[in-house]
């Protein structure tokens, strides 16, 4: 499946969808009402809109139709990541992963393994990373030169 963008409303709905596979609207809709402000048909638009995005499938059981995300979250989460670390300057990754990590909340477990996947990855580390952005796409000042 292609990746496609995904809007903050949508994200709520997979969420959802992810925490309650084979939901109804009205389940989804109950779910949501508590800290959205949102109708009944918004949720429906949406639901309509990952459905056409291919992100999740409607079945209908007795005249019930039934909700389930296609994707999975961890696949989608990786994806996203993904393209996010694709679009930008390699040599700016590590900034953004402490910038995330300064900013987030992590369990003991959690910073254990973190901390074991950097000293793995330092095992292989380059000293210093090569910009990789084609000639003026990047900040870092790999491709700096002089406009006359």
């Amino acid at each position: 499946m292609e990746q496609q963008n995904i809007s903050q409303a949508e994200w709520q709905v997979m969420r959802v969808l992810w925490a309650y596979p084979h939901s109804r609207s009205t389940e989804i809709i109950e779910r949501l009402e508590a800290d959205f402000s949102w109708k009944p048909a918004t949720v429906k638009t949406l639901l309509n809109r990952l459905k056409t995005k291919e992100f999740i499938a409607m079945e209908k059981i007795e005249g019930k139709f039934y909700y389930d995300a296609l994707i999975l979250e961890e696949q989608h989460l990786e994806n996203t990541w993904q393209e996010l670390f694709d679009n930008m300057c390699n040599t700016k990754h590590g900034e953004l992963l402490v910038s995330m990590i300064e900013r987030s909340q992590f369990s003991q477990g959690d910073l254990e393994r973190l901390s074991q996947a950097i000293d793995k990855k330092k095992a292989t580390a380059p000293v210093q990373l090569v910009c990789r952005c084609p000639q003026g796409q990047c900040t870092c000042g790999a491709h700096a030169r002089r406009w006359k």
